[in-house]
Formats: C-alpha cells, sequence, structure tokens
C-alpha cells in the first residue's frame, strides 16, 4: 500500500516537472517566436547571426528543460550551472572583445559593448557561485537527513 503511494506520487512529481519544463520551453520560444521578427532588420546588416542566436535559444532550451526536469536532486544544480556556463561561453564567442562593426553602402557602425559584456558576465558569474551554493546546501541537507535517520547503538 505504501509502495503505491509512493509510486502514484512520483509518478505525478515526475508529470508535473514534465509539465513544468514544456510550459517553460514553450513561453522562452514564443518570446524568442515573437522578437525575432521585429529585430530581423538589424539581423539583415551583420550575416550569420540569426542562425547563431536559434542555436543559442536551442541550448538554452535543452538545458532548461533537463533542470526542470531534474528538479529536487544534484543534477539539478548541474544543469543550472552548465547552463550560466553556456551563456558565459556563447557570450564571450559572439563578441570576442565587445566591439561590433558593420558597414552598409556608405554607412558604418561601431558598437562597444564591453561595459554590457562585463555586466553579463559578471550576473552569469554571480549565477553560476549561486548555484554551486545551492548544490553544497542541497548536499549538506541530505547528508543531515540520512544521518538523522539512522539509530545510536
Amino acid at each position: 500500500m505504501v509502495e503505491e503511494k509512493k509510486s502514484k506520487n512520483l509518478i505525478k512529481d515526475v508529470s508535473f516537472r514534465i509539465a513544468k519544463a514544456t510550459v517553460k520551453a514553450i513561453l522562452v520560444y514564443l518570446i524568442y517566436f515573437l522578437l525575432a521578427p521585429l529585430l530581423a532588420p538589424l539581423f539583415e546588416l551583420v550575416p550569420g547571426i540569426m542562425e547563431s542566436i536559434e542555436a543559442f535559444i536551442a541550448i538554452y532550451i535543452a538545458l532548461m528543460i533537463i533542470g526542470d526536469i531534474t528538479a529536487r536532486t544534484i543534477f539539478e544544480h548541474i544543469f543550472r550551472t552548465a547552463r550560466a556556463l553556456f551563456f558565459m561561453a556563447y557570450l564571450l564567442l559572439s563578441l570576442g572583445d565587445g566591439v561590433i562593426s558593420t558597414s552598409y553602402e556608405n554607412f558604418s557602425l561601431t558598437l562597444d559593448l564591453t561595459a554590457f559584456t562585463a555586466i553579463a558576465l559578471s550576473l552569469s558569474l554571480l549565477n553560476v557561485a549561486a548555484s554551486i551554493l545551492q548544490a553544497i546546501n542541497f548536499m549538506s541537507d541530505k547528508a543531515e537527513a540520512d544521518s538523522n535517520l539512522q539509530t545510536p547503538r
């Protein structure tokens, strides 16, 4: 009887996590889908950026889904850390030194995004640190719960 309830609760819990991850993924992709046409004229100035953004969105959503499905396990924290590190790597690879230059006919545009890059990398680094601290807290809570279950002899 107890095992039946545990298995029903586990199935209910996993299905809730899958539904939650699906809804979040749909919302993120919907935001991208609505913003992409608005920014299409800007994307035409920089060749290849649309494909790069699509790849970023796909990988980010995949890491988000896997992180939500593995909620309340140590893997949740591992995938949150991986998502933050992926964002940092993508930002560094796509922006490089933080200066973007493009020209169109007689018009030349140069953007210095070093301040934006520094702020985004700092926030992402804080996200990595928070994920690692949450993983440490998760493991200490689990060890404490396991030690409370053991009876002294």
